[in-house]
């Protein structure tokens, strides 16, 4: 019998088993190299500029303006000349900054997510979709509605978000991390995909309500007086939208700032 050479060329070639350390180091090494020849691109930010518009229904008030960045789990936005709010929704941190006096305050991050001072909280809802669609800067949206009752009080919001619109990935990322770190929220919201071009939020009164343990006239009465109050409407309408790298040095505080007050836990 002719004794098979190690060059020869019909020569089978059996490998050893490769053990399950030897797949561990090979798989670590392909990700190591993967990493290496294709590092991960950063995701752009977004920069969004805003008209609103508070009034009664026929009647606006005043126009004011305002520019909301956002990157990643972090949002940055100016309440008045020179005092601006940082939100980091992964650290649950809400940072208050006051450039002419150079100094930062921390601020509850369950107290302030929700009320007025955060941008985004009139989308804080369960919202439903609709068969109304618009266009704004070129991209198109769809509306969507939801409404929340308080007692005598109640908030009801529509917003026309939009998937085309730059960024708008980004700006769902945002909100919807903000809202999973929100505690006080619970599974109550139901967030729609993209960003919202257009927002209109009705405040009012809730005309249903009635004081517990009163009259059938007490309630009338009540009912008659609330009736009165007229309600308020919230219009933002986005004027320009970007996507846009942002530095991170835009979400931190600045060099030389001083702290105000105890940090928040």
């Amino acid at each position: 019998m002719e004794v098979m050479r190690d060059t020869d060329s019909n020569q089978h070639y059996f490998a050893r088993p490769v053990s399950s350390a030897d797949a561990v180091m090979i798989g670590i090494t392909i990700i190591l190299l993967g990493a290496t020849l294709n590092p991960p691109i950063a995701k752009a930010g977004m920069v969004i500029e805003q008209r609103i518009t508070v009034g009664a229904p026929g009647a606006p008030g005043p126009v004011r303006n305002r520019t909301l960045m956002l990157q990643g789990d972090k949002e940055k936005f100016q309440v008045r000349e020179g005092i601006s709010v940082v939100i980091d929704a992964n650290d649950r941190t809400v940072m208050l900054l006051d450039e002419t006096h150079k100094t930062y305050h921390e601020l509850p991050f369950a107290r302030v997510i929700g009320s007025s001072l955060d941008p985004n909280s009139p989308l804080y809802l369960a919202f439903k979709t609709t068969d109304k669609t618009h266009e704004l800067l070129g991209f198109k949206c769809r509306d969507y509605a939801g409404a929340r009752y308080r007692g005598p009080l109640m908030a009801a919001t529509t917003a026309c978000f939009s998937t085309d619109a730059p960024s708008s990935a980004e700006f769902t990322h945002f909100v919807q991390s903000t809202v999973r770190r929100a505690t006080q929220f619970g599974g109550s919201i139901s967030l729609p995909s993209g960003v919202p071009l257009i927002i209109e939020l009705t405040r009012g009164i809730n005309h249903s309500f009635v004081p517990a343990d009163v009259s059938k006239e007490e309630a009338e009465r009540f009912r008659s007086r609330i009736a009165k109050i007229p309600p308020q409407i919230t219009r933002v309408e986005v004027t320009k939208i970007e996507s846009k790298q942002l530095s991170p040095e835009v979400f931190t505080i600045p060099t030389g700032y001083s702290r105000i007050g105890r940090a928040v836990n």
